[in-house]
């Protein structure tokens, strides 16, 4: 499948030619190597173990360790890739029971042992991307046969009665989790561009049809007007409120991703208009909403609690988008110079933001290319 090389939006705002680079390597630095304190958020376990902490809460979720590798293998970071997988197969994986073959999306990280063995979708999607860009990278047949592994899992795995593929047979589409009874989805799941290389790595043409169908149900699933996608909906696209997360009918942190999942496919394989629309409508909604906040109702309503002001990850998840805007655009320069007026988030909350500010830098510099 014929791939495009993403733009440095950076380059086109104005920056130097450089400028991104030094972001990402100030960012990695302190993220991954930093102050144990204010700024990292990845520790060793051992010589060949390292793991990703969500810091506001305490514990290692397999969406941290996922993107610590995905963020690893972009970069170049061999070593510390390895030690995070190693982390990752030894603590999160199910090597037995009804999970089996599936991550763990909540570790401690008193005694590394599961807090839940269920799955977050979303880490093994990244695993097995993570795990295909650094097979290519590294030189690592290994890692691909990995990968390839885990992908055919994700839409094969056997149904035992509690625990279903992570990609609905009938709906061909993610569910929010694989354990029965969780029908519905996540938009943020939606990782189009990464079903397009899981088609070319497993030569099963499913995935092509996967990552159709994710269009099609994020072109329903967004509002018509402000382009925004709930936390979680049905397979139809209408947003879904939880018991447990009564706002998860609303715009907030997750879906904050969707914008990039879009935006990354439109990029690097000249995805769909109605992806470029959706990305349109986002940004040109949180333009008009200047100073914008964090949460919103889908219809650009109040959240039903206050409204966070916007975060660096949201910020980052927006500048990611302007992949999809020609150079002349006027909503190009806004959004990709408030990513980089940013610092590197720290201190309590910077495992979320963190994640997403350095993975909205590669991004928005054109440096996710697989």
């Amino acid at each position: 499948m014929e791939r495009y090389k993403p733009r440095d939006m950076f380059v086109e705002a104005g920056y130097g030619p450089n400028f991104a680079n030094q972001l990402i390597q100030n960012a990695y630095s302190k993220l991954f190597e930093g102050d144990p304190i204010d700024e990292r958020v990845c520790f060793d376990a051992s010589d060949d173990m390292s793991y990703i902490v969500d810091i506001g809460h305490d514990d290692i979720r397999s969406e941290g360790m996922s993107y610590g590798m995905y963020i690893c293998a972009l970069t170049n970071h061999e070593k510390q890739f390895d030690k995070l997988w190693n982390f990752t197969k030894r603590y999160l994986r199910n090597n037995n029971g009804p999970h089996e073959g599936y991550f763990s999306w909540q570790v401690s990280t008193t005694d590394f042992s599961m807090m839940d063995p269920g799955s977050a979708p979303d880490g093994e999607e990244y695993f097995a991307m993570a795990l295909l860009i650094a097979a290519e990278r590294f030189n690592r047949p290994d890692l691909k046969q990995e990968a390839v592994d885990l992908i055919n899992w994700l839409r094969l795995k056997p149904d035992n009665g509690e625990v279903r593929p992570i990609i609905d047979p009938e709906r061909r589409m993610i569910r929010f989790s694989p354990v029965t009874g969780n029908d519905f989805t996540d938009p943020s799941y939606h990782t189009i561009a990464f079903y397009r290389a899981f088609a070319e790595a497993t030569g099963d043409d499913t995935w092509l049809a996967i990552a159709d169908k994710s269009i099609e149900y994020l072109h329903k699933a967004a509002h018509f007007e402000t382009g925004l996608c709930s936390e979680y909906s049905e397979f139809d696209g209408t947003p879904r409120a939880t018991p447990w997360y009564p706002e998860s009918n609303c715009f907030s942190g997750d879906a904050w991703r969707v914008a990039l999942n879009l935006s990354l496919d439109y990029a690097l394989f000249r995805g769909s208009e109605k992806e470029k629309d959706i990305c349109e409508r986002i940004l040109f909604f949180f333009e008009s909403r200047r100073p914008y906040l964090a949460d919103y109702a889908v219809d650009g309503g109040e959240f039903p609690r206050q409204g966070r002001a916007a975060t660096p990850g949201l910020i980052a998840m927006n500048a990611a988008a302007t992949q999809v805007l020609s150079s002349e655009d006027a909503l190009l320069k806004p959004f990709v110079k408030d990513l980089a007026a940013l610092s590197v988030p720290c201190r309590f909350w910077r495992y979320y933001d963190g994640m997403l500010y350095m993975i909205g830098l590669l991004a928005t510099a054109g440096k996710i290319y697989f």
